[in-house]
């Protein structure tokens, strides 16, 4: 069997959903299958409209047996304006096209026709111009595609998030699809709410655990003369991320005398680096730190007291379970992925997005009450095992394998 998998950005960029295919591309090639994954070379979400962004160089290289092919991005302003006017009709299939955040990738479209492909894999939303590319290639090659759409379901009673990833030509093309992979229960039933049937989902999503744990807990407080409790940010730095909500907490209570610090590391738009470079600078115990390898990772977390991550764009939420793995309590935004996770498994806490008192309140709870920290610390762990990766990219790819086998349904090219 040869897998494609189309997605916007890959390693050696480390996001939980690059995380994931990176994990199901190496395990499917361990069991004898060949994977080619199709994506760009954006190294920054910003890369996809900002040409000054990272990027990694075009071409292809090989992976542990995964061969990567990497497209340049089209920064053209006037074709991107004229292909927007197209997704203002009212045809599914040019807004999956054309609408926002769509960009055009030269050379992908016709690499992805010419591939010997048996099953396409796509994902994630909003990127619905690249989720199509393979829907299309896969209808033009007759063979099944499976989606992994990672949909954002925001706030309760806020769409802020949720129309982004709700959109009717969004769940047109899901419902295209051969089977759709979701995270978690909460994100299936929202799914089948808008329509994409039962028989077509299948809920699970694996973790290696042993990527996240093992870390030497001295290690980075020796490195950055870290010498209290540590409050850690894991991952992108933005304002939906509840990257600026956590500064503004941590500020309240470093002028109540808190000896703790706040550690932020990964990637980070430009608009939390504008934030920090004024908003920062009086906050001399925050240390931020860039995107980092899985041996950091797991110093990181291994040095964490309590892990926050306060964001409302999650479709799983990745580093809780990392923080689980290290048996480490969480404090989360109130979504409703978070009260599937952190409030059945007794894991953490959960607050209102943007809320910067109530967080400080939880935080400064947390970092004072130890034994509180070790039993949400050991109720996470019994969690984040159910997210083993073996087991379930096992499952995972005995589905690749029973699709691709059964082949694609003629209702499903139309």
């Amino acid at each position: 069997m040869h897998v494609a998998f189309v997605l916007p950005r890959f390693f050696p960029y480390r996001g939980g959903y690059e995380n994931s295919v990176l994990a199901l591309s190496k395990y499917l090639v361990q069991r004898g299958h060949r994977v080619t994954v199709f994506t760009t070379v954006a190294n920054d979400l910003e890369a996809f409209w900002l040409a000054q962004r990272r990027t990694f160089p075009g071409g292809a290289i090989s992976v542990d047996g995964v061969v990567v092919r990497r497209f340049p991005i089209c920064y053209n302003v006037l074709r991107r304006r004229a292909t927007r006017l197209l997704g203002l009709m009212p045809y599914w299939r040019w807004k999956a096209q054309y609408w926002t955040p769509s960009f055009r990738i030269p050379g992908l479209p016709q690499a992805l026709r010419d591939v010997d492909a048996d099953l396409f894999h796509i994902g994630p939303l909003p990127y619905t111009s690249l989720m199509y590319a393979g829907l299309h290639a896969a209808e033009l090659h007759g063979v099944p595609v499976i989606a992994t759409p990672c949909t954002h379901l925001g706030e309760e009673n806020n769409d802020e998030v949720a129309r982004h990833y709700l959109r009717s030509y969004q769940i047109d093309l899901l419902k295209r699809c051969t089977k759709v992979f979701c995270m978690t229960k909460t994100e299936m039933q929202r799914l089948e709410d808008c329509g994409v049937t039962s028989e077509k989902i299948v809920v699970g999503h694996g973790i290696d655990l042993q990527t996240a744990t093992g870390g030497n807990p001295e290690h980075l407080r020796e490195k950055y003369g870290v010498d209290g409790p540590v409050v850690l940010h894991l991952g992108m730095k933005a304002y939906e991320k509840g990257s600026e909500t956590l500064v503004e907490a941590m500020k309240l209570l470093w002028d109540k005398g808190s000896q703790a610090w706040l550690l932020m590391a990964g990637s980070s738009l430009s608009a939390f680096d504008n934030y920090l470079a004024t908003s920062g600078r009086s906050c001399p115990r925050l240390l931020d730190l860039p995107a980092f390898a899985d041996p950091d990772k797991r110093d990181l977390l291994a040095s964490a007291t309590v892990v926050v991550q306060p964001s409302r764009v999650e479709s799983l939420g990745l580093v809780l379970l990392e923080a689980w793995a290290n048996q480490k309590p969480v404090i989360a935004a109130d979504i409703a992925v978070s009260r599937e996770l952190v409030t059945e498994s007794g894991g953490g806490v959960i607050v209102p997005f943007g809320n910067a008192q109530q967080l400080a309140l939880e935080i400064e709870n947390l970092l004072g009450n130890p034994g509180l920290r070790q039993t949400m610390g050991a109720g996470g762990h019994k969690k984040a095992l159910e997210y083993e990766g073996n087991t379930l990219w096992r499952r995972n790819a005995e589905e690749f394998e029973r699709v691709a086998t059964a082949g694609m349904r003629p209702q499903e090219r139309k």
